[in-house]
């Protein structure tokens, strides 16, 4: 059995499938607002009692979430985070919409070692299994060996800000902007006077002349990709890591790349899926 083929029966044969596509109404940092339903998969991570807004994710598994490992920070104390699934706006409370508490929370290991940024990729492993309905399921996971070509046009979603002045605010409700990714060694070029480097563990997306971009309060949500097999499924390619600004010319959205992650990705599902039903058994 292929690994795409494996990664679709452990997680669900409909990952990556979208209600609708939604029209949208608002520009928003070149982007649109996004409708009701749009992206089911899309998490977002509150912390502490207020339940503040945190950062985004998105639904991998019934009781995972990929983000960012930057957003987890030193905050491993599973009693300070919750998760909400099912909605587009976040003060919603939506027929639709769960909030969930986090069982484990899984930072990569490899994190900011060596180079800034590296790694930056974590899992939140839920309290309980949601269920999946027409508002709430799980994004794809694509196959290890994917190559994310430059030029592939992709949409990144979430609720940050539609600028990067100090004074503008995190977005009520989810949009999303589609951009093309960039080949790597050109992102280097561009950034090379910052002293920054994009390994082989990320991946930026953007336009030479700025105007699309994700910014502050997108980290940890999903760069979402159409399946080259099946346009209507997507799967996440990058989960929003770093990036200088927002949308100025040749300053791109760098991303954790996805598919370099997947074997730790399912690593991690299957060792504390596998030490959740023993204890059970117990």
């Amino acid at each position: 059995m292929y690994l795409k083929e494996i990664i679709f029966k452990i997680l669900d044969t409909e990952c990556g499938k979208r209600r609708t596509i939604g029209t949208g109404r608002k520009r928003i940092v070149g982007g649109v607002e996004a409708s009701p339903g749009d992206w089911p998969f899309l998490a977002a991570i509150l912390g502490g009692p207020e339940e503040v807004f945190y950062c985004a994710g998105v639904l991998v598994a019934d009781q995972w979430v990929l983000t960012a490992s930057h957003c987890v920070g030193n905050h491993s104390d599973v009693n300070g985070w919750t998760i909400q699934l099912g909605i587009t706006r976040r003060r919603s409370h939506a027929y639709y919409g769960q909030k969930v508490k986090v069982r484990r929370v899984v930072p990569h290991p490899l994190y900011n070692v060596g180079v800034a940024h590296d790694n930056d990729i974590a899992l939140f492993q839920l309290a309980v299994r949601v269920r999946y309905h027409e508002q709430l399921s799980p994004v794809c996971l694509p196959p290890a060996q994917r190559a994310l070509a430059p030029g592939t046009l992709c949409t990144v979603i979430g609720w940050g800000k539609r600028d990067d002045k100090d004074m503008s605010e995190y977005e009520p409700a989810v949009n999303e902007v589609e951009v093309p990714v960039l080949n790597r060694n050109i992102c280097n070029q561009w950034l090379e006077h910052r002293d920054l480097n994009v390994t082989e563990g990320m991946i930026c997306a953007g336009y030479p002349e700025g105007g699309k971009d994700a910014c502050q309060g997108d980290s940890g949500g999903p760069l979402l990709c159409k399946d080259p097999d099946d346009s209507s499924r997507w799967y996440v390619g990058g989960i929003v890591s770093w990036g200088i600004k927002c949308a100025h010319p040749r300053l791109p959205g760098v991303y954790a790349y996805v598919p370099r992650y997947v074997p730790w990705i399912m690593r991690q599902i299957r060792l504390y899926d596998d030490e959740h039903a023993r204890s059970d058994d117990d």
